[in-house]
């Protein structure tokens, strides 16, 4: 016989589940996103949110057996615990490496970027908001830590524009130490703030070099706001894929922030608002590795932003996180029965999660911890609720016994009566 359940207990703790991993999965970003391979990431991320949900409805079950029985908290829910951790940690873990390989490969123009060019703020309100040129030892420590390949290129602007430094490339240590010693020389901040000259200065230097359009991004710190027409400023941006990623580094100009929020979303590229300039080099660092590739739960950059490709790319392995997610609940409890109507709900649950993070991130207008936590909820609930989305077969023969798969001595299975929520088990 088919049914459809629900257990509000469950759904409550798939929920609590779902929270803890949002959280670990936050604190794992913001330790190793950048530093750890995004395969790896990815598959930490998901095996430990697939853990956590699995662990609250595990003991969810255990206080009140709705969906498996009483006969099974008696006889199997021991065995629940011997699988939750390669059917939830393990299983999650290869299928978010894959699926995060799969997305983070480079189709078409899609291509990191190879020039980075950086345009500093040197007007006389940097001397207030920026007083121990933390932008310039941000600039610094950002060219220090470029990989072999990379050009770079460094502009200061106030009324007018200047090129401190022509693209070049950092292949060697000397490079990096030639373009380090320029950015210790420059004088104290002085002038207004003249961002349509600095938008200009970056494309004059990526046409003069004759650089690979599609192979640069900027980096823009300001602290203030200018009038600047967009549409022409921004046209040869958008044309040639060319991510422009902002940072505002005084939070009480709201209308220069708005500025910088458009240019940034305009052309593919983030905005960061930094309220202390001693975090300026971890932005820094965060913008150049994050248009170094991108992962499922984060925001992707430059030419990939309104990628279709990449958007059903996310959406269809979010899915399949999903259903694997509802399979691993399926196998904790060990029914095939309650895996087959956990899995299709896991699967419209990864479905939900895939739109909300594809349309959440894009374009940063808001917060990535807001919609990953989102996502991450979304999950949770809509795979405990799956039982009453997608009916389930079960006979309630005898709880106390009868239609369970029952083991003899030797080891083998014996079927007592029909198939029951607990019978007829993966074994």
């Amino acid at each position: 016989m088919v049914h459809r359940k629900a257990s509000i207990l469950f759904i409550v703790f798939s929920l609590i589940g779902g929270l803890i991993g949002f959280a670990v999965g936050e604190a794992v970003l913001s330790k190793w996103e950048g530093s750890m391979p995004n395969w790896l990431l990815m598959g930490v991320y998901f095996g430990q949110l697939a853990l956590f949900v699995g662990l609250m409805c595990l003991i969810a079950e255990h206080v009140s057996p709705v969906l498996n029985g009483k006969g099974w908290r008696l006889r199997y829910a021991k065995d629940g615990w011997k699988l939750l951790v390669p059917a939830t940690l393990l299983l999650l873990f290869v299928a978010g490496g894959i699926c995060q390989f799969l997305y983070g490969l480079y189709f078409g123009k899609h291509k990191p970027p190879q020039n980075i060019l950086v345009s500093i703020d040197v007007s006389e309100s940097m001397a207030e908001t920026d007083p121990d040129r933390e932008s310039f030892r941000a600039a610094k420590d950002l060219v220090r830590n470029m990989e072999r390949g990379k050009r770079v290129a460094v502009m200061t602007f106030n009324d007018q524009a200047e090129l401190l430094q022509p693209l070049v490339p950092v292949d060697n240590q000397a490079a990096k130490d030639a373009v380090t010693a320029k950015l210790d020389d420059f004088g104290p901040p002085n002038g207004g703030t003249n961002i349509a000259a600095a938008l200009a200065k970056a494309m004059e230097q990526i046409e003069a070099a004759q650089a690979e359009a599609r192979g640069s991004m900027v980096i823009l710190i300001s602290d203030g706001y200018s009038d600047v027409n967009l549409n022409s400023a921004l046209m040869p941006y958008r044309n040639n894929d060319i991510a422009v990623n902002t940072v505002g580094v005084n939070s009480q100009d709201r209308q220069g922030n708005e500025l910088l929020k458009r240019i940034a979303a305009d052309t593919g590229g983030t905005y960061h608002s930094v309220g202390d300039v001693q975090h300026l080099s971890a932005v820094f660092d965060k913008i150049y590795k994050a248009n170094q590739g991108w992962h499922l739960v984060g925001e992707r950059t430059g030419s990939a932003v309104n990628s279709l490709f990449y958007a059903v790319w996310r959406i269809l392995f979010v899915t399949l996180i999903g259903l694997l997610m509802g399979l691993s609940l399926g196998i904790v409890f060990d029914n095939r029965f309650l895996a087959r109507s956990f899995s299709a709900g896991g699967a419209i649950a990864g479905l939900l999660a895939g739109f909300i993070l594809e349309e959440g991130l894009k374009g940063g207008a808001l917060p990535a911890e807001t919609v990953r936590a989102s996502a991450d909820v979304v999950l949770a609930v809509v795979l405990a609720i799956s039982t009453l989305l997608i009916p389930f077969r079960e006979n309630r023969t005898d709880e106390a016994g009868q239609g369970l798969y029952k083991r003899s001595r030797s080891g083998s299975g014996t079927a007592l009566g029909q198939n029951g929520p607990t019978g007829k088990r993966f074994r």
